[in-house]
């Protein structure tokens, strides 16, 4: 049995796909399973990911590719890999992404002596620009750091790609990902996993490239389908809390998960369907301290401003300049006018 089962769904991705698998097949830890799943990506990732595995052949025997005969996105991709894992423990790698090539015998080691049903690093967005790394907190345990709304949701603590998971609290628990939910899909499987867990070893060393130069990729799809999927998201996991008696404990971690879910619709073309979305998660926008670490004091104001007034508050900020010198030409008529008279 594999020490530790990596999945990467493969799509779209042939400009990336050469460094992510290179930095794959080039760890330290001998014991892997690689699950390559063939998304019907359209171009030639597969190709060159065979070619590839060609200057590697003493990992050929640990490949496992899987083709689907139809595209199901990142969940589907995912979902299809896990199914077929052996490995003590799963983890899983965008395929334009890349990888520490110590990583993942650094992580299976930490878990295996500290015997924890989790492992979690630290990350690099990767820019055109340069890199900006992602800490993971390390002084609050796992599930207090995000149920309690400690930390903000954000890749760092949700992304599946920095997360070495037991293989049996998937198996056990019967946790895949969402059908149909792409984005956010990491969302889907991350709280659900914290749920049950219970020890997490955090290592502070940013081990996972995270790719945002990538334009193809789920996270820059155009914004009403990822705020739907998103939406989605929050909703199945409000019926597995409801479904484990325990909507009370998490409702403020739930109202923040909708009002991150739906946040992109604050804009002029969608202000009606953000009020009438969640609605009741409005009242929080003042009662999660967190929101302020997230989007700032300002942000945070606005949207509970638009919260309480409605389309009139929104009506104030989308026409503040406008209002601002509609009352700067009132005043200045006004003193004009009383020069006039009193001059």
């Amino acid at each position: 049995m594999p020490k530790v089962s990596v999945i990467v769904p493969v799509y779209n991705c042939e400009k990336y796909i050469d460094k992510c698998a290179r930095s794959l097949f080039e760890q330290t830890l001998d014991d892997i399973e690689y699950i390559f799943v063939n998304d019907c990506t359209p171009d030639n990732s597969m190709l060159i990911l065979e070619n590839i595995i060609k200057e590697y052949p003493y990992r050929t025997n640990s490949i496992k590719i899987l083709n689907h005969t139809i595209n199901t996105g990142q969940s589907g991709a995912r979902r299809d890999g896990m199914a077929i894992a052996t490995g003590d423990y799963i983890i899983h790698c965008d395929s334009d992404d890349w990888v520490d090539v110590t990583m993942y015998e650094e992580m299976y080691n930490i878990a295996v002596a500290n015997d924890v049903d989790a492992v979690c690093c630290d990350m690099l967005m990767e820019f055109t620009s340069g890199s900006e790394r992602l800490h993971y907190n390390s002084e609050y345990n796992d599930h207090q750091l995000m149920y309690d709304c400690i930390a903000p949701i954000t890749v760092v603590y949700m992304s599946m790609c920095n997360r070495l998971v037991s293989r049996k609290i998937f198996e056990h628990h019967e946790i895949i990902p969402f059908e149909g939910v792409n984005m956010w899909d990491d969302v889907g499987l991350a709280v659900r996993i914290r749920y049950y867990i219970q020890s997490t070893s955090v290592v502070n060393k940013p081990f996972y490239h995270y790719n945002r130069i990538n334009e193809t990729s789920t996270t820059c799809r155009p914004v009403i389908g990822r705020i739907k999927e998103q939406i989605e998201c929050v909703r199945y996991l409000e019926d597995f809390f409801i479904a484990h008696n325990s909507f009370g404990r998490y409702e403020k971690f739930l109202a923040y998960l909708k009002i991150l879910s739906k946040v992109d619709m604050f804009t002029n073309d969608y202000i009606k369907d953000w009020l009438n979305c969640f609605s009741e998660s409005n009242d929080y926008i003042f009662r999660l301290p967190i929101l302020k670490v997230h989007f700032g004091k300002r942000f945070v104001f606005l949207m509970w401003l638009v919260a309480k007034l409605g389309i009139c508050g929104w009506f104030l900020i989308d026409n503040a300049r406008v209002i601002k010198k509609a009352i700067k030409r009132i005043f200045d008529s006004l003193l004009l006018l009383f020069y006039c008279i009193y001059g």
